[in-house]
């Protein structure tokens, strides 16, 4: 009974701790359904997006602006659409989202493109305000759209 009394004891700070917790704010992102192998693919780009942007500021600091301009050009820009037709099989994606969150996905190539084009021009600060706008187009979508 000792024992009881003592597990009750410490175990009662810990439930009425859990039973105060607030709940997690609301997600009002629109979700998005699509498939398994769409998701996994737009998932893999977006991944990829973050690792390029992260590359994209290292050139940027090192004054790097032609290295800079390639990775976003090569890795984010107009000529990465449509990579992943072979696999997908015209079940790309694309095809699963509305058409709010394709424009935003298709402006996001074009301020990718935008900004490789500026940062080719060698001006730095042009350039900085460039990539501003282009992860402005990736914060719009993120913060409207969900996959799960």
């Amino acid at each position: 009974m000792r024992h009881m009394m003592l597990m009750l004891a410490l175990l009662l700070p810990a439930s009425l701790a859990l039973a105060q917790a607030p709940a997690p704010p609301q997600d009002h992102r629109q979700l998005v359904d699509m498939p398994d192998l769409p998701r996994s693919l737009m998932r893999a780009d977006m991944q990829d997006h973050l690792l390029a942007l992260n590359e994209i500021i290292g050139y940027l600091a090192e004054n790097k602006l032609d290295a800079a301009s390639e990775t976003a050009e090569k890795r984010m820009g107009q000529s990465t659409m449509g990579k992943h037709a072979a696999i997908a099989r015209g079940q790309g994606p694309g095809r699963f989202m509305p058409d709010t969150m394709q424009q935003m996905g298709w402006n996001m190539h074009d301020t990718a493109t935008e900004f490789a084009k500026v940062a080719k021009q060698g001006d730095r600060t042009r350039a900085l305000a460039a990539l501003q706008q282009l992860t402005s187009s990736c914060v719009a979508c993120h913060m409207s759209f969900r996959t799960r």
